[in-house]
């Protein structure tokens, strides 16, 4: 998602997993989450431009 909107993301992703889970599901991949300047550009990333991870990335933890 937006790197803007790294809270809205973190949330899609406990949702989606834990949905995931309830049907049996085995896991989840994140495409490129380190996707920041200058190696991609674009802005669905979990990485700030600092090369630091995003609140984004919360959405693994405990689910």
């Amino acid at each position: 998602g937006p790197r803007g909107k790294a809270s809205a993301v973190r949330d899609g992703l406990r949702q989606f997993i834990s949905g995931t889970k309830a049907f049996g599901g085995l896991g989840t991949f994140f495409w490129e989450p380190e996707g920041y300047p200058p190696f991609t550009g674009y802005g669905s990333t979990a990485w700030d431009s600092n090369r630091r991870p995003t609140a984004a990335m919360d959405g693994f933890l405990n689910v």
